[in-house]
């Protein structure tokens, strides 16, 4: 197996093989012949997430108040991507090659289309089933996102929603905030990366969903060695959430999910979940890389219960408290 794809976690004693080289690269310590870069820690990635979630909740929130798809955009490409691009250069991601900006290899696609819908009705059921339980109390769904009116406001929501989150999260998230963590383990970089990526969606009702989406495409990423990977299950799941959303509109889909019950719901959640789990064997064997869990030794990078982690998840405690506040009706 060449070379650069090695990867020897010091901290758990073992060899990785099929890894791409930033797990290698991010095992050397400061100031050697890159350039003398400082190495991220924990701390410094839970600073940096803490200031950019709190850019997000203030300029996002009002630009998306002021015009939704214009502060979507805005949200997505300045508030989300700079500060990414800003941590790529301050710790030298460009030099190390931590970033994974290699090319998509063909045969991953049908893996991506498979993990993508199958993944996208679980997280539906499992949303729908957390929704019912919270109405059966009295809780009253809040609408998040207007449905598209007609195919160019659904072309506006495929930009805005599917391709321009897709590619500023996954930089953020799977190309900084992950990779900066992996010296520690690749798990505890995923695990952690995760959680933060569902905190930043800031709702109850959708976190367990989220977390499970970003463990997805944070695997995705790993085991096919390119965030493009990432990037294109994240737009696949984005887009097929809008698609729906339009189509509810002029089919009433929306009320034949929620009419979806006992054993159909049943088989539907059971199909989907051997669909992810296909999808997972598939992508295992293609990369020729050892199972992610295989030597490790923990869950959580060290130092993740720091301040700034924190004030993050009191902010989220906040925001999503006051979605439920709002569904049931008590602010």
């Amino acid at each position: 197996m060449p070379e650069e794809y090695i990867y020897r976690d010091r901290d758990e004693s073992n060899v990785m093989g099929g890894y791409p080289e930033p797990y290698n690269n991010l095992d050397r310590g400061e100031g050697d012949e890159r350039g003398g870069y400082p190495e991220p820690s924990t701390g410094s990635v839970s600073r940096f997430f803490l200031a950019v979630f709190i850019l997000l909740v203030f300029l996002g929130g009002i630009a998306q108040a002021l015009h939704f798809e214009w502060g979507m955009l805005f949200t997505q490409w300045v508030v989300i991507l700079l500060p990414a691009l800003w941590y790529w250069k301050r710790y030298g991601f460009s030099q190390r090659g931590l970033h994974r900006l290699r090319p998509l290899e063909r045969k991953y696609i049908p893996t991506i289309l498979l993990l993508g819908i199958s993944a996208w009705i679980l997280n539906m059921l499992v949303a729908l089933s957390l929704v019912r339980f919270l109405v059966s109390f009295g809780y009253d769904p809040i609408a998040v996102l207007p449905p598209p009116v007609n195919l160019l406001h659904l072309a506006v929501f495929l930009l805005v929603i599917a391709f321009s989150a897709g590619v500023c999260e996954e930089i953020f998230f799977r190309g900084a905030i992950m990779p900066a963590l992996e010296k520690q383990g690749v798990v505890p970089a995923l695990v952690f990366s995760s959680f933060l990526f569902a905190i930043m969606h800031v709702s109850f009702t959708n976190l367990p969903g989220t977390f499970f989406l970003g463990l997805l495409f944070g695997v995705t990423v790993i085991k096919s060695g390119s965030l493009l990977a990432g990037m294109a299950l994240h737009m696949l799941n984005n887009a097929v959430a809008v698609v729906f959303l339009y189509m509810s509109t002029l089919m009433d889909l929306e009320t034949a999910i929620n009419s979806i019950d006992g054993f159909p719901y049943l088989a539907l959640f059971l199909v989907s979940l051997a669909g992810v789990r296909a999808g997972l064997i598939r992508l295992q064997r293609q990369s020729g890389a050892e199972p992610l869990l295989r030597g490790r030794k923990s869950w959580l990078p060290r130092g993740w219960f720091n301040w700034a982690f924190v004030l993050s998840f009191l902010l989220f405690f906040i925001l999503a408290f006051l979605e439920i506040f709002l569904g049931f009706n008590l602010v």
